[in-house]
């Protein structure tokens, strides 16, 4: 007999007509699923490495299930409630902490279904590159792309997992996962295969995903972020993205795709989050009541399709005062967790924006926070003025500076995790930045942000940052050196000396007792922390350091 550790995926393939699955518990719970069509792929590598999938067989019926009882599972297929199938598997006890949900002992943050912590350090890993195919003449291009494909999530969510990373945020409505072809609600099975294998390669280390269903924009031709998509009855466009978001036709039809995504990963533990729509006010309609009224209404839909799965969703960079009033508008009941977007970006109207990642980072977090649920930094980095394409200085920033200064700061304001920052490709992985994630999961070891009612304090001075979260028996605290900032580094290259802090214990309440420091840069801030009377001395350091205090 099948043998399926606890919170492991079970799949069944059917090779008869079924259109359900019904599953009977050790506890006598019926547990119903909806059955999918699936091929068999392989995934192919030619001399460049780039990959192609392959079907290798006849579409099947699947279905899939996480079971969460240990004991034995009677699974049987249905057709139109009658039997055609019954088969039987065992699920075995683990050490899996199931499922990420809101806290219910502080609904700032996040935990395990076992109650274990989880705070998702990680960052956006959207979609492989890509390479522009040669037209078989010196510098001439086809106009084709290539990827690599999976080969590229196995590289990265190595060195994420390996750096204490566990969080990444997949976009399936770009080309390599867009299951859904030209033609409304027509699906290319193949993009479930590349779909499958990342979702795979992150389970098993035990990275947890976001997945995103749309980031479109327009059905403009020629405009940036825009869709081509025809009715398959007779050919026609959406007129508008109004009409797209407000027609039952289609709707329906851009349903095919999501019930075939839940069908396969709903209430899959490896998944965080369904995330509806990336940026979803940027969407050229006639009114954000039209995009605002669709999410509403569609988080209510995932979430009853997908229980176990947290929702939500996400707008544009929060980088001018007009956003506010749609964070504001975003606070539904129906969304699990906020997210906020804010970038470096020298053209943005918010003057917080112009220079400094880490005044900007805290105060994206302060602005668009709720009391009542998790938030996140979901998107962050830098950007040449106005979006206009990656930040100049990141081929200067060897050292992380600029990741380091939008990962960490948005946690010590209140945040439920890391800033998660984009440009993934080109700045996080050709910097060989990923150990930077190595100070926050380390430091976070062995605590339970949710148990410890954490406060916020600012004890930041001229020449230092210093960012506490104060809990009931742990204090952590964010050292930074304000001058070692990419502007006057990289941009004035003015020389940027160590400097030495040190914290007053009686201002957080706290004496003399146990301390750790943790150093995102493993080469700096080398001595050893003393105390003097109330006074905690670290180290001089020349970029930063992470202390915990346990009271």
């Amino acid at each position: 007999m099948t043998i399926v550790p606890k919170f492991d995926r079970w799949r069944g393939v059917f090779c008869g007509d079924a259109d359900s699955v019904e599953f009977a518990g050790p506890d006598g719970e019926i547990r119903r699923r909806p059955v999918f069509d699936e091929t068999p792929c392989e995934f192919r590598y030619d001399r460049h490495g780039y990959e192609t999938i392959e079907p290798t067989g006849p579409v099947v019926r699947s279905a899939r299930l996480t079971p969460d009882i240990p004991g034995t599972w009677t699974c049987r297929w249905l057709q139109k409630d009658r039997v055609v199938g019954q088969e039987c598997f065992d699920c075995a006890n683990s050490r899996h902490p199931g499922y990420v949900i809101v806290s219910p002992h502080d609904s700032r943050y996040f935990c395990f279904t076992d109650g274990s912590a989880y705070v998702p350090i990680g960052l956006n890993l959207c979609w492989p590159s890509t390479y522009a195919l040669t037209s078989g003449k010196e510098f001439g291009l086809s106009g084709g792309v290539a990827t690599f494909g999976g080969r590229d999530y196995v590289r990265w969510f190595d060195r994420l997992a390996e750096s204490g990373g566990n969080f990444a945020r997949l976009w399936l409505g770009m080309n390599y996962f867009q299951a859904e072809t030209g033609i409304a609600g027509n699906l290319d099975l193949r993009k479930f295969a590349a779909i499958d294998k990342v979702v795979e390669l992150a389970r098993r280390r035990g990275i947890r995903l976001k997945l995103c269903l749309e980031h479109f924009r327009t059905f403009a031709p020629g405009s940036a972020q825009s869709r081509s998509l025809s009715h398959p009855d007779d050919g026609r466009q959406p007129a508008s993205m109004d009409e797209w978001f407000q027609s039952p036709d289609w709707q329906s039809l851009w349903m095919r795709k999501v019930h075939a995504l839940l069908a396969r990963y709903g209430d899959d533990p490896a998944v965080m989050a369904w995330e509806l729509w990336n940026e979803i006010d940027c969407c050229a309609v006639s009114s954000f009541d039209v995009p605002c009224e669709w999410t509403r209404q569609n988080l209510l839909v995932i979430k009853s399709a997908s229980p176990r799965n947290l929702v939500t969703n996400s707008l544009g960079s929060f980088d001018r005062d007009s956003m506010e009033q749609h964070q504001d508008a975003f606070h539904m009941p129906e969304m699990d967790f906020q997210q906020v977007h804010r970038y470096l970006d020298q053209g943005a109207p918010m003057a917080v924006c112009n220079e400094d990642p880490v005044a900007l980072s805290i105060e994206s977090v302060q602005r668009a926070r709720r009391a009542d649920r998790p938030i996140l930094l979901a998107e962050t980095g830098a950007v040449n003025d106005c979006h206009s394409g990656p930040f100049g200085f990141y081929r200067y920033d060897d050292d992380g500076l600029i990741f380091h200064d939008t990962t960490y700061p948005a946690f010590f304001a209140g945040a439920a995790g890391s800033g998660h920052i984009w440009h993934w490709d080109i700045y996080v992985d050709q910097k060989n930045l990923w150990e930077g994630f190595r100070a926050l999961s380390d430091a976070l070891c062995d605590v339970k942000p949710d148990r410890e009612a954490f406060t916020p304090i600012d004890l930041s001075t001229s020449d230092c940052w210093k960012l506490v979260l104060s809990g009931n028996s742990t204090v952590l605290i964010w050292l930074r050196n304000r001058m070692d900032r990419w502007d006057h580094v990289y941009r004035d290259g003015d020389p940027v000396e160590p400097i030495s802090t040190a914290i007053n214990l009686a201002e957080l309440g706290l004496v003399m007792n146990e301390v750790s420091v943790f150093r995102p840069w493993p080469n700096d801030g080398l001595g050893e922390p003393s105390f003097s009377g109330h006074v905690l001395r670290l180290p001089e350091f020349r970029h930063g350091l992470l202390v915990k205090l346990k009271r």
